[in-house]
């Protein structure tokens, strides 16, 4: 009966030893989930917006007439966005495909290769002319997470734009519609983020005011060029 008593003591502590070890390790397993799933969403949730200043190099062309082909002087943009990634979890826990949106996209120019006969010093004279769009841009994206906070995103948006251009010497203003097109790779560590953004679109303009002299009668279609360098922060 002692027998009996020590081997049926020892079965049950045998059985709840396995079972404390047993639960133990769910433990330790719903923990390590717990920190994976916070590391995560700290990498993934917390830095999905931007806000990106750049520095532009912008040039304008004209397929009729040489004469509005522009380089940029200087040039300048900014844009504020967020990416809405297409699912929770990331694909072999290192890449995520989202969709872009930036609110708004903010950039400007400035030339001076149009040039101007004064008749009164009887010479040419630079005409300072500016260019200005605002758009909002959209699209596709695919961001890679090798290791720790480093991602590695590039994308293609398309940008819905309202553009202008001012000649100050003439008091020209033009305005219109254009659809750009923009491609870019960005590099991000944390907060902080670098990239490089491809611009390309095209605007007619129909209102030519005094430019109608180059070509009567016509609309003058201007071909826009940008590479945008732009420094970042992920937020």
């Amino acid at each position: 009966m002692k027998r009996f008593v020590l081997l049926f003591l020892a079965v049950c502590i045998a059985t709840t030893g396995a079972y404390a070890q047993k639960s133990d390790k769910k433990e330790r397993k719903r923990e390590k989930y717990s920190l994976e799933q916070m590391e995560l969403n700290r990498i993934w949730k917390k830095r999905a917006g931007y806000l990106n200043i750049s520095y532009v190099k912008q040039s304008v062309e004209n397929e009729l007439t040489s004469k509005l082909n522009l380089n940029s002087d200087w040039g300048a943009s900014i844009s504020w966005g967020r990416t809405f990634y297409l699912h929770k979890k990331p694909i072999g826990r290192v890449l995520k495909f989202g969709l872009d949106w930036t609110w708004l996209d903010i950039n400007g120019a400035g030339y001076s290769d149009l040039q101007d006969y004064d008749e009164y010093d009887q010479s040419y004279v630079d005409l300072k002319t500016y260019q200005a769009e605002i758009g909002m841009q959209f699209g596709p994206s695919i961001t890679v997470n090798p290791v720790d906070h480093l991602k590695i995103s590039t994308y293609f948006r398309v940008t819905p734009t309202f553009a202008t251009v001012y000649a100050v010497e003439n008091e020209l203003f033009l305005k219109n519609y254009a659809t750009y097109l923009n491609a870019g790779l960005s590099v991000a560590w944390r907060l902080l983020s670098l990239g490089v953004e491809y611009r390309t679109g095209k605007t007619s303009y129909d209102d030519l005011g005094e430019l109608s002299e180059l070509m009567p009668g016509v609309a003058i279609d201007l071909n826009t060029t940008s590479w945008r360098m732009y420094f970042g922060f992920r937020f």
